[in-house]
């Protein structure tokens, strides 16, 4: 890539002249030169100077433009890499703490048998932040849930994965006698539960917002204390007694380990929820423009297989 567009690109993501050049180790008047160029080039203005900078239609056609050629550069080099074996490489993974906690002790030692000697980086964040991690080139792949339709996305819905409430014993028959937790089996109306304290997940991540969708929908007001990212604090909390959580069930899996060393009081029930239909497609996602080596291939479907086996324990 020319140093015009990489200039450009520091820009776009900076969104200041003054930081970019600092980025960039040259002076201001010398980024400035580099944007007027491109101007005069391809005839149209990038950014609007005033009354702060700001990307015009021609600059958003440009930054989209040229982060898909990065991904191809960077496409190309991790295939001449491994072109010869396709057992030596590097790649970059996206995936939420929780589902990283559970997959991945699950599928690297079946893929370090293979591939020994390839590089994996893995980052961590909601389906939300991945998704422009990726449109911007910083990841090669990630694991998401219920991910946009992005025409520059290729994916491959993995699983449906189903919400489930998580409530300790002793919280349980503080507020129910036993023949609602007998009925709760067979789905816990969550009406039922408005006085009970809950933890639930942050509003930017995909769990919460299908949880919230069906709280509306059903004029619910769960009384929430606490906001929590992660499915292992959820358990945590749970199992001190001080409030009951809404979780997906594939990340339940250590509920049962749980449940098996401790007193009846902090062990955990886990109940389907009533009527409760909002899916979480599980998707792994990769930019259409990159190509998968073979490392990439099997470690993807590594992550399918365990993936596949998490949705039916």
């Amino acid at each position: 890539m020319k140093p015009g567009f990489s200039i450009f690109l520091l820009v776009a993501e900076e969104m200041s002249i003054s930081a970019a050049a600092r980025r960039a180790f040259v002076t201001q008047q010398c980024v400035s030169d580099h944007i007027h160029r491109l101007e005069q080039e391809y005839n149209a203005k990038l950014f609007e100077r005033k009354p702060h900078l700001k990307l015009t239609q021609a600059g958003e056609i440009m930054l989209h433009t040229l982060r898909s050629v990065g991904i191809l550069e960077q496409t190309m080099e991790k295939s001449l890499q491994g072109i010869s074996s396709g057992t030596k490489g590097a790649f970059r993974v996206g995936i939420s703490t929780s589902r990283a906690q559970i997959i991945l002790p699950r599928v690297l030692p079946k893929y370090q048998e293979t591939f020994p000697d390839v590089q994996i980086s893995f980052y961590v964040n909601d389906t939300i932040v991945l998704e422009q991690q990726l449109l911007e080139g910083n990841i090669d792949l990630f694991l998401g849930v219920n991910t946009s339709q992005n025409p520059d996305f290729s994916n491959i819905s993995l699983a449906d994965d189903h919400i489930s409430l998580v409530i300790s014993d002793k919280l349980l028959r503080q507020h129910f006698g036993n023949k609602d937790i007998q009925a709760f089996e067979h789905g816990a109306e969550l009406s039922k539960f408005e006085e009970v304290p809950f933890s639930l997940y942050y509003s930017t991540g995909a769990v919460n917002k299908v949880i919230s969708h069906y709280l509306e929908t059903h004029r619910l007001q769960l009384t929430t204390n606490y906001h929590i990212s992660d499915c292992d604090t959820h358990i945590a909390l749970c199992a001190s007694g001080i409030c009951a959580a809404l979780c997906p069930r594939m990340l339940l899996v250590r509920v049962g380990e749980h449940n098996a060393w401790v007193e009846r009081a902090r062990q955990l029930h886990i109940f389907p929820v009533q009527d409760f239909d909002e899916i979480l497609r599980i998707d792994l996602v990769w930019h259409k423009h990159t190509a998968l080596p073979l490392y990439m291939r099997i470690f993807m479907e590594l992550v399918r297989d365990e993936v596949a086996l998490l949705a039916i324990e």
